[in-house]
């Protein structure tokens, strides 16, 4: 009993000297590389479950930003955290003067009224650009059918003619004549079909002739037919339908980023055409207070003229007299550059209706907002990062380069090949094709041939440098999301703040022009009461030239900011990636009824 004692004793104390310890191993956070090919694993071509996936790496990205934002403090906020510069509204009521005018011919030349949308439904229909754009889905579409192509069935004939007269160095190959001769005729067709599954079908008739001047040959002027049954199925390297599909799923998923590309493009386009509006609004805008700038200034230098001698000296008229032409010449250039505006315009709508035989004036219909805009931080960011076409091309472009991992992956696999083939022939004599063909069916029975091939290269250093490459690509794609995410965040955090910013500007430059207005409206007083009571005011008249010339400054710069807050709104919606869709515009592919009858993309608004 205690010798057995001794033993069990002895085996636990070994068990713990030699059972290696047991650590626990803390959850290791998985790599980059890990991440992008457990987010793709089963979502192939599912692209929403494979965004979703991915956008979880981004929610504290996400989170930072808008925290760091809702938290910032002004470093002119006030002690309840409010802004001091910029703050205020425009009353809802305001109407500059100009915008009284503008809307409205300013020459005697034909004119048409547009806005931002109507501009936008011309663009879309009649823009070569968009033209332009519009075809690479198309262009991208074939491919799909193209790599449907290797799944074809396939027709295949062959016809040979066989004419031999060759010396033999063997009587049993003749049967006694020195030179051995051959004639033949063969036909040989039949079909073929790969399918998905890598399966290869080959299904082919052959008929011919044969006559030789050898003794041995019998019978003599044979007919002879064949029908032959091959197929090949790869076991491993190459099998499956995953494999064989990649190339249609990759052709699918490579049409998806034409189109994303194709939205991304039209959006570029349409705030260019809303930035060359609003730049007409600004320059009409401009014509007005530069014109009205000069006759007030004319209006004033005659009145100045007729005081030369009482309180006018002569070095202030020809002061006076040059800002009148200053102002002139100012007005003239304006004008130059309101047509430079509407040519702008024509250029990026190719509209035929907008570039008439006559002179041409486009009248801006569309009047500025003036009210805040009620977009949230929040809002923003999440909209830029469910929309933007950059993010969407590049998580597609994770979707392809997984489905290529999966092939590199199939051909690290030997090639295994599994080969049958069926086949049965008939003979006759006299050229008795007919008989031969049916001799095939009546007469024996089928013969079978089958076999395996195997195939591996030693190091495998192709497929393996493939695979590799596959690996290191998913890897480089999601660096590429994660800074295409970011790219896309910040130009959405920075149109949001230059949106907030012009909107305080307006706000702004509305008060100086106001005050500047006051300035004008005081002198004009000041000039009535020194009138009425026979006072010397020539001075105060080249004070009122210079307050009106600084009443047009603070015009303009009201003018730019109306301009730079509402294209800004539009910017925004192009960083939200929303541009589009707020526009209603939808892509369709139809087929014309035309001479060249190959599709289009038309693109529209609702």
């Amino acid at each position: 009993m205690k010798k057995k004692l001794g033993i069990v004793a002895l085996a636990a104390l070994g068990s713990l000297i030699f059972t290696p310890p047991v650590f626990s191993k803390e959850k290791s956070t998985p790599t980059d590389y890990q991440v992008a090919v457990k987010a793709a694993q089963g979502n192939d071509l599912d692209y929403k479950k494979l965004r979703e996936k991915l956008f979880q790496r981004y929610t504290p990205l996400v989170e930072r930003m808008e925290q760091t934002e809702n938290n910032y403090s002004s470093v002119f906020s006030d002690k309840s955290g409010k802004s001091t510069i910029g703050a205020g509204t425009i009353p809802s009521k305001y109407v500059p003067w100009w915008q009284n005018k503008i809307n409205k011919p300013l020459s005697k030349n034909s004119a048409v009224a547009t806005d931002v949308t109507s501009l936008f439904t011309r663009t879309l229909k009649y823009s070569s650009q968009i033209k332009v754009f519009s075809d690479l889905p198309l262009i991208r579409e074939t491919t799909i059918q193209e790599a449907e192509g290797p799944f074809d069935f396939r027709l295949f004939a062959e016809g040979r003619l066989t004419d031999l007269n060759e010396p033999v160095g063997d009587d049993l190959k003749t049967g006694g004549p020195l030179r051995y001769k051959e004639t033949s005729k063969n036909i040989e067709y039949g079909i073929r079909k790969k399918f998905l599954t890598g399966t290869e079908v080959e299904l082919k008739q052959n008929i011919g002739n044969l006559d030789t001047n050898s003794t041995y040959f019998n019978p003599i002027d044979q007919a002879r037919a064949g029908t032959y049954l091959t197929v090949k199925q790869p076991l491993l390297k190459q099998f499956g339908i995953t494999y064989n599909e990649a190339p249609i799923n990759l052709a699918i998923i490579d049409h998806s980023i034409a189109g994303e590309e194709l939205r991304r493009n039209v959006e570029s386009h349409l705030l260019e055409v809303s930035r060359a509006y609003w730049g007409l609004y600004l320059e009409r805008s401009l014509l007005l207070q530069k014109k009205q700038l000069a006759e007030k200034s004319r209006k004033i230098y005659q009145q100045m003229r007729r005081r030369t001698g009482v309180d006018v000296p002569p070095s202030l008229l020809a002061r006076a007299k040059s800002l009148v032409s200053a102002h002139e010449l100012a007005a003239m250039q304006a004008e130059f550059a309101m047509l430079n505006a509407q040519s702008r315009i024509r250029a990026l709508v190719n509209d035929p209706e907008l570039t008439g035989k006559s002179a041409l004036e486009l009248i801006t219909r569309q009047l500025p907002s003036h009210k805040l805009f009620d977009i949230s931080f929040d809002h923003a960011l999440q909209t830029t990062l469910e929309n933007r076409p950059e993010i969407a091309q590049a998580i597609q472009h994770i979707q392809s380069a997984y489905l290529r991992l999966q092939r590199s992956e199939n051909e690290l696999m030997p090639n295994l090949d599994l080969f049958f083939q069926t086949y049965v022939k008939g003979l006759e004599g006299d050229y008795e094709y007919g008989t031969a063909y049916s001799n095939q069916f009546d007469e024996g029975s089928p013969s079978y041939v089958a076999g395996l091939r195997f195939e591996y290269p030693l190091g495998n250093n192709g497929a393996e440098a493939r695979n590799m490459r596959k690996k290191l690509e998913i890897r480089q794609l999601l660096h590429q999301l994660d800074t295409t995410v970011q790219n896309v965040l910040l130009e959405a955090q920075v149109s949001y703040r230059e949106l907030e910013k012009n909107y305080r500007s307006m706000v702004q430059s509305y008060q100086i022009m106001r005050s500047d207005n006051e300035e004008v409206k005081s002198l004009l007083s000041r000039v009535d009461y020194l009138l009425d009571n026979h006072q010397q005011y020539g001075d105060v008249l080249y004070r009122l030239m210079d307050a009106h010339e600084r009443l047009a400054d603070s015009e303009k710069l009201f003018a730019k900011s109306e301009l730079t807050y509402n294209y800004s709104l539009y910017n925004l919606y192009r960083a939200m990636g929303i541009l589009v869709s707020k526009q209603q515009v939808v892509f369709e592919k139809t087929m014309p009824e035309d001479e060249d009858s190959l599709p289009v993309m038309d693109v529209h608004r609702q």
